[in-house]
Order: C-alpha cells, then sequence, then structure tokens
C-alpha cells in the first residue's frame, strides 16, 4: 500500500494532489481495518490499488518542470560505479594554456636522463601531468586533447617558420627583427588567408635546437615527397623507357583535371600572384621609408648644426653683456667714491672755516668790557687760540 501512494504522489504537480492521494489513502486503510472484522463472514473488500484520475489542472505558469531520471542501482555498495552523464566541452585553448603546454613539450622532450628513449604514450603521458599540475585556474586536459592541440600548435609555427626563413633569405636591408617578423606574418597571412595566431608558442621555440632539428626533419619530408612525386611524373628511373612507349595511348593517358582541382590551381595561382603583388608593394614600401628616414636624419643634422651656431651666437652676446655690465658696474662705484671723498673734503672745509670764524669772534672780545668770570674765560680762549697759531708748522 505505502509503495502505491508513493507512486502516485510522484505523479503529483500541486499540492492539492497530494492532499487527494493522502485523503484517498487514509480512506483505503480504514475500509482495509474495517473489512478485516467483518460480522457476517464476507470476505474483505479488495483495496483499491487503481484510484480515479485526478482532475486536470491548466498546468502551471513559468518554466517546466525538469524530470530527474534516477541512475542505474549499482550493487557492491560503489556510489562512483553508476555515475553516468553527458559529457562536458571544455573551453578551447587559451594563447596561456597554449604556452603551458609548449613549455612543457620542450622540458619532456629535451630531459637530459630520459634523452631520446622515450615511447610515445610515455612521451605525452609525462607532458600531461606536467602540465595539469602547473595549469594554474584552467581546466584539467587529457592526452587526447593536448596531443590534439600541439599538433595544431606544431602545424601553424611549422608554416611560419618557412615564411620567416624566407624572409631571412631575403635579408632586406634596413629591416629590423620585429620588421622580419612582421614580414612573416603578413607572407603567412596573404598565403594561408588567415592569420597567424601561434606567435606566443613560436616566440618560446624559435631557439631552441630541439624545435629546430623538427623543422630540418619536416623540410626533409617535403623533399623526399617533391622528389617522389617528381619520380612518379617521369617514369620510374626518371626516364621513360620502352615498356611506356609500347604501352597503348590509352593507357599512358592522364586523367583530365576536375573541376575542383583546375578551380584550386587556378586559386593558387592568383594568390601567388597576389603574394608576389605584395612582396613587390612591401619592397617599395620599405624603399620609401628608408629614404624618408634619411631625409629627415639629414634635416635632423642640419637643424641641430643650425642651433648649434644660435646657441654660440646667444653665448657670446651674453658674455660681452655681462662685460659690460661688469665695466659699468665697477665705474658707478669709482664715482661713489670720488663724490664721497668731494663730500668729506667739503665737509672739512666747512669746518674749518667755522672754526676759524669762532677764533676770530673770541679774539675780536674785548676783555675789559666783559664780565670778571667771562674776562677769565675768554681770556685763556684767546691764550689757547694763539698759543696754536704760534708753533711752528709740523
Amino acid at each position: 500500500m505505502d509503495r502505491v501512494t508513493n507512486y502516485a504522489m510522484q505523479g503529483c504537480s500541486n499540492n492539492d494532489e497530494r492532499e487527494e492521494v493522502e485523503a484517498a489513502a487514509n480512506a483505503a486503510s480504514q475500509q482495509h481495518w474495517m473489512g478485516s472484522f467483518h460480522p457476517y463472514g464476507m470476505p474483505p473488500p479488495v483495496p483499491p490499488y487503481f484510484y480515479p484520475a485526478p482532475p486536470t489542472m491548466p498546468p502551471p505558469a513559468g518554466p517546466p518542470m525538469q524530470q530527474v531520471s534516477e541512475g542505474p542501482r549499482v550493487r557492491g555498495g560503489d556510489p562512483d560505479a553508476g555515475k553516468s552523464g553527458p559529457k562536458v566541452k571544455l573551453p578551447n585553448f587559451n594563447p596561456e594554456e597554449d604556452v603551458n603546454l609548449t613549455k612543457w613539450w620542450l622540458n619532456i622532450s629535451t630531459d637530459p636522463v630520459v634523452n631520446t628513449g622515450q615511447r610515445k604514450e610515455g612521451f605525452w603521458l609525462r607532458i600531461m601531468k606536467g602540465y595539469n599540475s602547473s595549469r594554474g585556474v584552467y581546466p584539467e586536459r587529457s592526452q587526447k586533447s593536448l596531443t590534439t592541440r600541439w599538433d595544431y600548435i606544431k602545424e601553424c609555427c611549422t608554416k611560419f617558420s618557412e615564411f620567416y626563413s624566407g624572409v631571412l633569405r631575403l635579408n632586406p636591408s634596413g629591416m629590423s627583427d620585429t620588421d622580419k617578423t612582421t614580414e612573416a606574418m603578413a607572407r603567412y597571412a596573404a598565403a594561408l588567408q588567415k592569420p597567424f595566431t601561434q606567435m606566443h608558442s613560436w616566440k618560446l621555440l624559435k631557439d631552441e635546437p630541439k624545435w629546430e632539428a623538427c623543422i630540418g626533419a619536416h623540410s626533409k619530408v617535403h623533399v623526399l615527397d617533391d622528389d617522389s612525386s617528381d619520380a612518379a611524373a617521369g617514369g620510374g628511373n626518371g626516364v621513360g623507357g620502352p615498356a611506356e612507349s609500347d604501352a597503348p595511348a590509352s593507357s599512358g593517358s592522364k586523367r583530365p583535371a576536375g573541376r575542383d582541382t583546375t578551380k584550386a590551381a587556378s586559386k593558387k595561382a592568383a594568390t601567388s600572384s597576389s603574394s608576389s603583388e605584395y612582396i613587390s608593394q612591401m619592397n617599395d614600401m620599405w624603399g620609401n621609408k628608408l629614404s624618408l628616414i634619411k631625409e629627415t636624419h639629414a634635416e635632423m643634422a642640419s637643424h641641430h648644426a643650425t642651433m648649434a651656431v644660435l646657441q654660440e651666437k646667444k653665448m657670446t652676446t651674453e658674455r660681452e653683456l655681462e662685460e659690460r655690465r661688469l665695466a659699468l658696474e665697477e665705474r658707478r662705484l669709482e664715482m661713489e667714491k670720488n663724490d664721497r671723498e668731494c663730500r668729506m673734503e667739503m665737509e672739512r672745509s666747512r669746518a674749518a672755516k667755522e672754526e676759524r670764524a669762532e677764533e676770530e669772534r673770541i679774539l675780536s672780545i674785548d676783555l675789559d668790557r666783559c664780565s670778571p668770570a667771562l674776562r677769565l674765560f675768554y681770556q685763556r680762549q684767546q691764550e689757547q687760540i694763539l698759543a696754536k697759531y704760534s708753533l711752528p708748522p709740523p
């Protein structure tokens, strides 16, 4: 009975339906209890295991309810054995993860202890462990994800290295390392119709001997493929033998190129022509830039020479003005000194005149008409004056 009630409760969509199911379950349990003591000996009624369908209710407003499906039951008490769910798609690799993967590839591939005695499975297992140990906040990656990403990085960096080597072989004058890298990126974009997005990984790989060895092996593979294609086109020994000449024309004729092959060939020719036009335009642009730089340097040198002459004239004028100022200051001091001496001389002359006038006044006083006290005072003054003038000059 409880199991049936639980099934009915799971089918309810709101509280009203759950209350109706509980009421029906209580009523059925009461009938079963009363039927067990039927007074007339009749068999107890069978409890209604199937209830009438509840009245239909309008769907509730809002998003529909999601049904949760139970996972498979697992024996043995292992809670993780029955977990099965949809695979979660991890986000794409970003530049920081590419740099981390490149560093670990270099670290494991150049390990001096293991050296070249590494199998592919063990090699990438070590890279995966090292990458996930230093991944930081980024998601954990599987070995397959890392190998696939590394194949993409290796392909992009290999193609870019070929374009960069072509720029280095041209060795254009006046171009810095940054300019050469920019030129290689332009050639890459013009040839492949997409930008080069692995510059952060290429900067780590370009100077590593291990990477240079990989680039050399890749170039040798390309050369061998070209030779094999030429040999297949010209015959097994490079020259058509009698067997080929004796073969019928129908068996030796080559299948005509299809529409897609013709379109690809024309597109490749257009791309190569556009690439050559782009290279010529870049060369013209660099020539114009170099001539502009030379003209700018010449103008700057002329400007610096003119500024040096003007600075020398300015310093000469300032020196002459300073000398004139010092001469005028010296003349002013001398005039002030002479003026001061003249004033002192005039002051001494005036004081001497006043002293002489006072002495003449004292000498001209009539002592007989003065009072006895004044007579004595003026007499002594007259004696001192006469004594001063009676002494011989020094």
